[in-house]
């Protein structure tokens, strides 16, 4: 990826997530590119033989087909702000193929290196001053991505193309010194509210009533207050945000190929098929059953 490569190409944006995890450890391998900002916590990553210690602030962004190992380091839960693009777009553009394939780590040489140029891994630091706007260009760019408003696309090409030569402009410079106070808005009562829930629906996305009674209820909070702050953050409601991440693991159980549509309905807590299907096709743009024959034409087009 070439900052220059800007002045002729636009980003289409796939998939936006805001993942938290207390202790995380997997590898992955994704069909597009991957964007991830360190909200909070220390995470490692390792592509291609090469560690990169990412902090609070950090961006780290890597090429689609790159198989990945993701580690969190220290005590502190990782909050992982991620946005999955394309330079083009096509019918299947909302897929989401993340998974976690968990291969053997015994062959795996780590060497220290904290940048790479030239459309390899990208690495940017999270200088002060930066760490809150780029933090505050995601959250507005969340929003667009959850809305259906008119030129959604437009916006989302706006947010993304912002963030991205940001970034590859700090990739370029390095490290920077500024006197700008960082405003990190995620440190507050009401974002760590909205962290635990996240949290809550990733652990017990397979509950059948996961309710925002339930979760208010886990985290301590009461309904109303943790239906305001999440849409006041995130621009999305809770129960949309709930179906979304169910819709995910069903992604993902269907992609690694061990289960039937049935099966994915009921270990994502859908109680009716009808109800799961429905559901399904609004999220991804396909039933179900498309879905499923998508992914087998990609896994005949990669072999």
């Amino acid at each position: 990826m070439d900052i220059r490569d800007f002045d002729k190409i636009s980003p289409f944006i796939r998939m936006m997530r805001i993942k938290k995890a207390t202790a995380m450890s997997g590898k992955w391998r994704d069909i597009d590119n991957v964007f991830t900002y360190i909200a909070q916590g220390c995470a490692e990553f390792v592509v291609d033989g090469n560690k990169y210690v990412c902090d609070v602030g950090d961006v780290i962004i890597i090429p689609p087909y790159k198989t990945h190992i993701v580690r969190s380091l220290g005590n502190d839960p990782l909050v992982q702000l991620i946005f999955h693009f394309d330079f083009f777009e096509r019918p299947d553009s909302l897929l989401l193929k993340h998974q976690n394939v968990q291969e053997s780590e015994e062959n795996i040489t780590i060497s220290k290196q904290e940048t790479i140029l030239n459309g390899q891994v990208i690495i940017a630091p999270g200088v002060s001053g930066k760490r809150y706007e780029r933090k505050r260009l995601y959250l507005s760019m969340y929003k667009e991505f959850n809305d259906t408003k008119e030129a959604r696309s437009i916006m989302l090409k706006a947010y993304s193309t912002l963030l991205l030569i940001t970034t590859l402009r700090d990739n370029l410079k390095g490290e920077e010194t500024s006197t700008l106070k960082d405003q990190d808005i995620t440190k507050s009562k009401s974002w760590m509210h909205i962290e635990n829930a996240i949290a809550f629906i990733e652990a017990h996305y397979d509950y059948d009533n996961l309710s925002n009674a339930v979760i208010s209820n886990a985290i301590g909070v009461t309904p109303n207050y943790l239906t305001r702050v999440f849409g006041d953050f995130l621009g999305i409601s809770l129960h949309k945000y709930i179906l979304n991440v169910k819709i995910e693991k069903a992604q993902q159980v269907l992609t690694i190929g061990k289960v039937n549509i049935t099966e994915a309905a009921e270990i994502t807590g859908f109680n009716s098929i009808h109800a799961f299907s429905k559901i399904f096709k609004t999220v991804v743009g396909m039933t179900p059953s498309e879905y499923l024959n998508y992914v087998a034409q990609k896994e005949t087009i990669l072999r």
